[in-house]
């Protein structure tokens, strides 16, 4: 199935946010150029995640949807198939594609078989309100999933048999441990990762980071969800509206956003799991308004997106990050949505592949695909890790 989508490439120029001199910044080459804007209201209803696979992309969105494109060309994406189910995928906010597999994450956790991504096929449906709901995050390792719950649960699903997946523990951390809205999860050494952002700044309350021991240390095997224990947290005003993480070595970085506006980027040393330390911050895009809310780790660069702007970040020495760029994208993220008056809280969830950023505008139902202009950051993104 071929859709008919508005797709406009054009070329813009760099606006950047660091602290420089005019004329300086009118001599620097834009580090990002719009390679294409995909927009679809009904196939892309604010889409939310995005991940890639082979030349194929899976983009859920939160009014429902859930679209499947071509991205062989990223100059020219296209959508193969979609669907929209206000109710039945209500939501929909996550996905992880896992070879002709796609486990879909809405207020039920979703396998579908995508061994024909042109022609998907529902298989199963696990629903659970209390313990299953509002999934905003998944990881992989082995046979388990473990997604965070906005709720306050965290759950690891058992996909053993991927078409026939089952709930094999859940927790209510919120109850626990004090973390009341997950929002995404990573996996270290034992341990699940998880962000609260506390509410985005709207209460002042500080933000958190929470280690949550989910397999045995010895047997290495997924424990009861009765045992799981929370074996180290940090709490910080920069972490208010913590809402993405993604682990890398000993390190976790972190986006978060506030209503408020603005935001920070965070890094966590993980190290003594017991006591993991926050060791550094850069604020995001602060002539943006609003901060990230996503956040993808390629190489030794971490790219975040938020509000109307991207940025890129370098990792390399972890406790000093050192910002490489950020460009603002107003008229490709135009945001129309009237529940965001005076803003322009659109650029959610990125992925960045062979030069590439592909970027959801949750608030304007459009796919933005980025060419990456400058050497530094693609050769610092190709770096093996």
């Amino acid at each position: 199935m071929r859709i008919v989508t508005a797709l406009i490439a054009v070329q813009i120029g760099c606006v950047f946010s660091h602290a420089r001199e005019e004329s300086a910044q009118a001599s620097e080459p834009a580090p990002f150029r719009v390679a294409s804007v995909l927009t679809h209201k009904e196939a892309l209803d604010r889409p939310h995640d995005i991940e890639l696979q082979g030349n194929v992309a899976f983009v859920p969105g939160k009014g429902g949807s859930l679209a499947i494109l071509d991205v062989t060309d990223p100059r020219s994406p296209e959508i193969i198939w979609h669907r929209r189910q206000p109710k039945e995928l209500n939501d929909a906010e996550t996905v992880l594609p896992l070879d002709d597999r796609l486990f879909l994450g809405t207020n039920d956790f979703h396998s579908i078989d995508i061994s024909n991504p042109r022609k998907p096929v529902f298989l199963s449906r696990i629903s659970d309100r209390k313990q299953i709901a509002r999934m905003n995050g998944m990881v992989r390792r082995d046979q388990w999933i473990f997604a965070a719950s906005k709720h306050g649960w965290l759950d690891a699903f058992d996909i053993s048999d991927p078409k026939q997946p089952t709930l094999a523990s859940a927790a209510d951390i919120k109850s626990r441990f004090g973390v009341g809205s997950p929002h995404d999860v990573d996996l270290f050494g034992d341990h699940a990762v998880v962000p609260d952002p506390a509410g985005f700044d709207r209460s002042k309350q500080a933000g958190k980071l929470a280690l949550v021991r989910v397999f045995g240390t010895r047997t290495k095997q997924l424990l009861p969800a009765e045992k799981w224990t929370l074996t180290g947290i940090v709490v910080s005003k920069e972490l208010a509206g913590a809402n993405r993480v993604q682990v890398l070595g000993n390190h976790a970085f972190v986006g978060a956003s506030t209503r408020a506006g603005g935001g920070m980027f965070v890094v966590i040393d993980l190290s003594d799991s017991s006591s993991p330390q926050q060791v550094a911050t850069l604020p995001f895009a602060p002539n943006d308004g609003w901060g990230p809310n996503g956040l993808t780790v390629a190489g030794n660069v971490v790219f975040l997106a938020g509000g109307q702007s991207v940025e890129a970040i370098d990792i390399r020495e972890p406790t000093q990050p050192k910002k490489l760029a950020n460009q603002s994208f107003p008229k490709e993220l135009a945001n129309a949505n009237p529940r965001y008056k005076g803003g322009g809280d659109s650029g959610h969830d990125l992925v960045y592949r062979d030069g590439y950023l592909y970027v959801t505008g949750q608030n304007d139902n459009c796919l933005l695909v980025l060419q990456v202009e400058s050497k530094q950051i693609r050769d610092l993104a190709q770096v093996a890790r």
